[in-house]
């Protein structure tokens, strides 16, 4: 990365910041070699950031909106409910095992702040939860799914699909068949007025 008299921003910094977690990983990745990178003083960053903590949680909630792009795109899929919500739920399911493989720093930088941090993974929940629920009222009104509160459902479907976020599962030779399974349980028992 050259940046000779190139003026520092916050997205330049993030970007340096995910190269450097890359390159050195998360435990032994420090602002001080963001700022080598970036040909600045560590406290040139300080003006963005309020120390470490403050620059990987802002590093890990982009990386986090960007696992889950995906998902914006299946919010937009003209499909009935029930079907736009397997696809979600399974889009959820595999983003972090994909990541896992295919950016494995960032991914053990993820696991690391959501020992420390939970803020940001807070708000990615929150988001993931919100996508849900928005699918729901779509079924509702479609007359597809029968629910009094699809905030609760919307939050009930989320936890009982989080088991495939765990890394523990991502080498779960039933993995795809386990995932099918739950997310059709799930669908079924929204579509089941009698609940």
């Amino acid at each position: 990365m050259n940046l000779d008299k190139v003026s520092l921003d916050k997205e330049i910094i993030l970007n340096a910041t995910e190269e450097v977690i890359r390159r050195f990983g998360p435990d032994k990745a420090n602002i001080t070699d963001v700022a080598k990178l970036l040909k600045v003083s560590h406290a040139a960053l300080y003006r963005y950031y309020n120390g470490k903590t403050d620059l990987w949680n802002a590093v890990t909630e982009r990386w986090l909106t960007s696992l889950h792009a995906h998902s914006n795109d299946i919010l937009k899929e003209d499909n009935p409910a029930d079907i736009k919500l397997f696809h979600l739920l399974e889009d959820f399911a595999e983003a972090k095992r994909r990541s896992s493989v295919n950016d494995p720093e960032m991914f053990a930088n993820y696991i690391k702040l959501a020992h420390s941090s939970m803020e940001v993974i807070e708000k990615s929940i929150e988001e993931g939860i919100d996508r849900i629920k928005e699918i729901i009222v779509q079924g509702i009104s479609e007359g597809i799914f029968f629910t009094e509160s699809p905030g609760q459902a919307a939050r009930t479907v989320y936890f009982a699909t989080g088991v495939f976020i765990n890394p523990n599962t991502f080498e779960d030779p039933n993995r795809k068949q386990n995932i099918e399974s739950v997310i059709n349980l799930l669908i079924r028992g929204l579509k089941n007025p009698n609940k």
